[in-house]
């Protein structure tokens, strides 16, 4: 069960620490975050409060605030990165998820011609196709760097070292393109 401050307490904890650390916090967002991505820094900074203000409303303890405040900082930083580049790229989606889309989404999109969702649906059954035929440790890998994990949060969500993972996911893909070259199709998976 979770207890929560009263809400003044927590209003009251936030105001003096953003007081004291809030011009540390924009200043590690400015810094972690890459100007060229299309993320603005007020967005991240108000999301970084928030997940400050959730914290201390759990009444979590806050030994290092610096150190804290520059974790949340970029850790929204990493979220709204990962965010505009799934934005940017066109979602190769499974069968299941797939079929949570409400199909009007897919009449209002430009991308989504018959022929166009068809050929989207053989490639994703080939590249389904293909990551089953890689090993389970190299599959597991390889799908969460496909869904933009780092090799150490791929290692440290497994148990394993970095190099562990970096090395599953370096042949993996490796083998994954192969598998698809054999298919027929030509990509470049980074």
């Amino acid at each position: 069960m979770l207890i929560e401050s009263p809400p003044e307490e927590v209003e009251e904890r936030l105001r003096l620490l953003l007081g004291q650390y809030g011009h540390f916090l924009r200043s590690a967002i400015i810094k972690l975050c890459p100007h060229d991505s299309g993320v603005q820094v007020s967005d991240i900074e108000q999301e970084s409060r928030v997940r400050l203000w959730r914290a201390l409303q759990a009444e979590r303890e806050i030994e290092n605030p610096a150190s804290y405040l520059y974790r949340i900082a970029s850790t929204v930083t990493i979220d709204a990165i990962r965010q505009v580049k799934a934005r940017r790229e066109e979602q190769l989606l499974s069968a299941e998820e797939e079929d949570e889309i409400p199909a009007r989404s897919f009449a209002t999109s430009p991308l989504a011609s018959p022929e166009r969702q068809a050929q989207g649906r053989e490639i994703r059954g080939k590249v389904e196709a293909a990551l089953a035929r890689l090993s389970d440790d190299r599959r597991r890998a390889v799908g969460l760097h496909l869904k933009g994990f780092t090799t150490q949060e791929i290692a440290d969500y497994f148990s394993w070292t970095e190099p562990r993972a970096r090395n599953l996911v370096y042949r993996g893909l490796s083998e994954l393109r192969r598998h698809l070259l054999a298919e027929g199709i030509d990509c470049e998976i980074d």
